[in-house]
């Protein structure tokens, strides 16, 4: 009897008291038969089992179930049961199977592996996350053939915290291994590097984000083949393509990086099991991006968060397509940037839709969609996903067709940075890499762009060089076959230097992967150089400058130089701030939309940052006005995401423009939407039950010139990162006691340091204590007082001097050598290597410029929602990156200082500047000096006025009880409330109001007391 949800959260509500073996036992047979469709029949409780001569709680399927009365006290009891149970019954079966312990409150599921019982999981049971609980049971005892194929089920059956995900992962790791020396693999697994490179703009991967692509890759192949109900293939013709060729639908699978799964001993039966979970799922009603759902469930948040990888939310999606395709039956559309597929998805079900009602044969919809609605993307796995994506947006007009099809989704460079085009080249250019442990060397394979502008007779091309060389056939003789093809004269040349590199490369066991790579690079080509689209639309790269390879920012660099979007040389300290997507949308309506003519241009419509509306970096992009294109923007969309949520982790906009003869600017008024959404992926019906959309000004054109002259007069602090090589804390010396000489210290570790260097191990020695310095970062100060600095080596010498290892041991520093040397091996392992670890530490003099130390400083946070400042009068400490300094000379304008940087209304005047994320606006690095502050002169009353109010909030803060060890944020708070409560606060913000002057951009209003919330 199907269980109702209050009966389910009775149940759960009762399993979270842990009641005891006999009601969990009860309680879990209602759960199962109720919310799982177990039949009573298939539950066996107290089951003997001969082979291990004893009796098994409960067994269901393949799964064996332990029940406990307390697993905090009876854990290693259950998993000794269990790891007696589990062998002995596969033994005896010849399957495997599962283990679940439980007391009702917590269910841990396990398997044997490699003779040892190994966790695969845990969910705990509260009343209110029930259906969890049930959806995670679902994926460790998988009672049910059928499953909705909905977010929830998707991610509970197949994400990062299914037994499914800890099962398939350890092995394909057992299989990576297996295989890595093999030269076809470690070619596929260098080119898939090679192209995330290419999208986050550095050198990423990873033995776990390898097998996570490769897990992905294969789901979305098998849940390609539901979509399309095709049955009985085998694991090779599920992943090479060939199940869909045979049914008529080409560009959907082929053989990629991630085929060396079936080069593994056992890779055919992992296939074979993931594409029997994908199975399970009906798929004939997905209405949302499903892929990209699993994805953000199974790559770690913080993982996604390096890579800045965040899809845009189905809602928002169809919302786009539906504005920017307003004939959707006659328009031809491109998402150059299409990641998972949510573009493509919606446009292809709105074409669909449209194609029905203007009366098209249901037989003709799917290849009438395909011609019109196309896809590139440099990602390797997204691309896979929006093939599939696609797949399931064509539905039932797939399985209505009447002629073969082929998915236009290709793994292309949109930005063609891969092509030649001068007046010696023009080529499309494919990288070879080298091979073994060499970086430079490689080769290249060359095809002419007039070629490209042809896809069927590029792929005939590409055909024919690797039958050629499988036969064992001479250049000559695959000239020969050009001419058969009609492949003009001018283009032999060329691609007779090709064939003999592809000859060589199969001989070396490195081809097979080569015909993929070029068919899908050359489609951009085609398009830009033939038919161009209606409609350019999606989510460009949002990848800033900073984060870019040198080569990347030297392509990027010329490429805005040529467009007319790149920064001019008087604001150059703004291109670190500068990203790919105001590029991106330039170079697409360049290359993709439709020119001006008789009709309008080809449409743009694309997120951006919401910076691209404001800030200065994007000021040429805002003109529409670029060289070799113009474009008229028409309308614009504002989601901050602190009106709108959850949604991106920055504001973002949505821009609407037509490529047209004469430039327009981004428009003045703006539609902004606001609203709390239940959930990131909403559908489109219920978010517009949730958020409203209403006209608005755009936001203001923001400029960063300094106006006070303190600007010049602060610095930022030392770079002393990685922590974990620099901030060290005391050891115990023991019964000998400690060197006062040389203090034996180790590396200070936090939860907050970079993934990399989480994992290794803290370097521990004893250093001269010359060398040990107060370090101040920006958890020591709150605003007015100093908390407490930390401890840190500082090599650095009586001239200044930054010493790396070499340099102290020559200088007689022994210690000091010893922890640089292995500081610097361990930087050179984890760091880029384009300086050293003494450079790093010393980027921009931020080291030397604080030598000698001055005795008075004022110090202030670089970042946070609050400001803080503070007096730091330390000769020996070290300012950190974390913090801006200046020295002066007296006490006086110090306090001055203090009361300016601390104060609301310098906040409120530069809100509208800060960098916004989730948590809100945030760093501050040197943005109140955009404000008019002058220099501090004592015969001046205002401004003696704010020096004895910053000495009378420094007692007030000094007055606040701080124990020991309370964090910082919580120190700072309570430190704001005790200046509100004393009436200085506000009092500074009203003086601080008069020094300033009216506010040109806020109405004046009464000070209110601030929030008090510290990030």
């Amino acid at each position: 009897m199907p269980i109702t949800q209050a009966e389910l959260e009775a149940v759960v509500a009762e399993l979270a008291r842990r009641p005891g073996h006999e009601k969990v036992r009860a309680l879990l047979h209602r759960l199962l038969t109720g919310a799982l469709d177990a039949r009573s029949e298939q539950i066996a409780f107290e089951r003997a089992l001969p082979e291990v001569r004893g009796r098994v709680d409960a067994l269901l399927g393949r799964t064996l179930i332990e029940i406990k009365t307390d697993l905090r006290r009876e854990a290693a009891a259950a998993e000794a049961q269990l790891a007696r149970y589990l062998p002995e019954r596969e033994a005896a079966t010849g399957q495997r199977y599962v283990g679940l312990a439980t007391d009702g409150s917590r269910f841990a599921a396990y398997e044997m592996r490699a003779g040892a019982l190994v966790p695969l999981g845990a969910c705990d049971a509260r009343p209110a996350e029930a259906w969890d609980l049930t959806a995670w049971l679902e994926g460790v005892i998988a009672v049910r053939d059928w499953l909705p194929a909905d977010a929830v089920g998707i991610t509970n059956e197949l994400g990062r915290r299914s037994v499914a995900f800890a099962r398939t992962h350890a092995l394909l790791r057992a299989a990576w291994a297996a295989v890595a020396a093999d030269p076809e693999a470690a070619l596929k697994r260098q080119l898939w590097e090679r192209h995330l490179g290419f999208v986050y703009g550095k050198a990423v991967g990873g033995d776990d984000l390898w097998l996570q692509h490769t897990y992905l890759v294969i789901l979305a192949k098998a849940i390609a083949a539901g979509a399309m109900r095709i049955h009985g293939h085998s694991p090779e013709d599920l992943l090479d393509g060939r199940a869909f060729r045979d049914a008529g639908v080409h560009g959907a699978v082929e053989e990629d990086f991630f085929g060396w799964i079936l080069r593994a001993p056992e890779g055919s039966a992992i296939v074979a099991s993931l594409a029997g979970h994908a199975a399970r799922f009906d798929l004939g009603s997905v209405d949302v991006d499903l892929l990209k759902v699993l994805y953000e469930s199974l790559i770690d948040p913080e993982q996604r968060h390096d890579l800045g990888e965040y899809y845009t939310p189905d809602w928002l999606a169809r919302k786009v397509v539906r504005r920017a395709l307003d004939t959707p039956a006659s328009q031809t559309c491109l998402d150059p940037a299409c990641g998972s597929g949510s573009f493509l998805f919606h446009a292809v079900r709105l074409k669909r839709a449209a194609l029905a009602d203007a009366g098209m044969p249901a037989g003709a919809v799917a290849a009438a969609c395909c011609a019109a609605v196309t896809g590139f993307d440099v990602h390797p796995v997204a691309v896979i996903f929006a093939r599939v994506t696609y797949l399931l947006a064509l539905g039932e007009s797939l399985l209505a067709r009447e002629d073969a099809i082929s998915l236009p989704v290709y793994l292309g460079d949109a930005l063609q940075w891969n092509v030649r085009r001068d007046a010696v080249e023009q080529d499309l250019v494919i990288a070879v890499p080298p091979t073994g442990a060499r970086r430079a060397g490689g080769s290249v394979l060359r095809f002419p762009l007039g070629l490209c502008a042809e896809p069927a007779l590029f792929d005939a091309v590409v055909a024919a060089l690797h039958d050629a060389s499988e036969a064992g056939r001479d250049a000559e003789a695959f000239l020969g076959s050009l001419a058969a093809l009609g492949v003009p004269m001018e283009h032999h040349v060329t691609l007779r230097a090709t064939y003999l590199t592809y000859d060589r490369l199969r001989r070396a066991g490195r081809d097979h992967v080569w015909g993929f790579i070029a068919r899908n690079l050359s489609r951009p080509v085609a398009l830009s150089d033939g038919a161009r689209v209606d409609v350019v639309l999606g989510n460009p790269p949002w990848l800033a400058y900073r984060y870019m390879s040198r080569d990347m920012q030297d392509r990027f660099r010329e490429t805005a130089r040529r467009l007319g979007v790149w920064v001019g040389p008087d604001e150059a300290r703004l291109v670190t701030q500068t990203d790919l997507s105001g590029l991106f949308l330039v170079r697409c309506a360049e290359l993709y939309a439709k020119p001006p003519g008789p009709r309008r241009g080809g449409r743009l419509a694309m997120v951006l940052p919401l910076a691209a509306l404001s800030r200065g970096q994007y000021r040429a992009f805002r003109t529409g006005d670029w060289a070799g294109v113009r474009a008229a923007f028409t309308e614009a969309w504002v989601l901050d995401n602190q009106a709108v949520a959850p949604l991106f982790r920055v504001p973002t906009c949505v821009l609407f423009a037509e490529v047209a003869e004469r430039a327009g600017p981004t428009p003045e008024r703006v539609t902004a939407f606001a609203g709390r959404l239940p959930f990131k992926d909403a559908p489109e019906e219920l978010a517009d039950r949730h958020v409203v959309a209403a006209p608005a000004d755009a936001p203001r054109p923001v400029g960063f010139a300094a106006v006070s002259p303190y600007r010049d007069r602060f610095r930022q602090g030392a770079t002393l990162v990685p922590r974990m090589l620099c901030l060290v804390e005391r050891r115990d010396g023991g019964r000998l006691g400690a060197s006062q000489a040389a203090p034996a210290v180790r590396s200070r570790r936090s939860n907050l340091e970079d993934p990399r260097y989480r994992a290794l191990d803290a370097l521990e020695g004893a250093v001269e204590r010359r060398f040990l310095r107060p370090v101040y970062l920006g958890e020591s100060i709150a605003p007015f007082r100093v908390l407490h600095p930390f401890e840190g080596i500082v090599p650095v010498d009586a001239a200044g001097t930054v010493l790396d290892a070499r340099q102290a041991g020559n200088r007689g520093f022994g210690r000091l050598a010893d922890w640089m040397e292995r500081a610097e091996a361990v930087w050179q392992r984890t760091s880029a290597g384009r300086m050293t670890l003494s450079q790093r530490w010393n980027f921009h003099n931020g080291v030397t410029s604080q030598f000698p130390v001055p005795g008075l400083r004022v110090v202030f946070s670089k970042s946070g929602r609050r400001p803080a400042a503070c007096i730091v009068s330390d000769e020996a400490g070290i300012v950190d990156h974390a913090l801006y300094w200046t020295d002066v000379v007296a006490g006086a304008e110090a306090r001055y200082l203090l009361a300016a940087l601390n104060s609301d209304t310098v906040r409120r005047r530069i809100v509208h500047l800060q960098a916004r994320g989730e948590q809100g606006a945030r760093h501050f690095d040197k943005l109140m000096f955009t404000l008019p502050i002058p220099l501090f002169d004592g015969r001046i009353a205002l401004h003696a006025e704010l020096s004895a109010a910053g000495a009378e909030a420094e007692r007030v803060a000094a007055a606040v009880p701080i124990e020991p060890g309370t964090p910082f944020q919580r120190a700072r708070r309570a430190i704001r409330e005790a200046l509100w409560a004393d009436g200085i606060a506000a009092r500074i913000d009203a003086r601080v109001a008069e020094l300033l002057g009216p506010d040109p951009l806020v109405r004046q209003a009464a000070p209110a007391e601030p929030e008090l919330e510290e990030a």
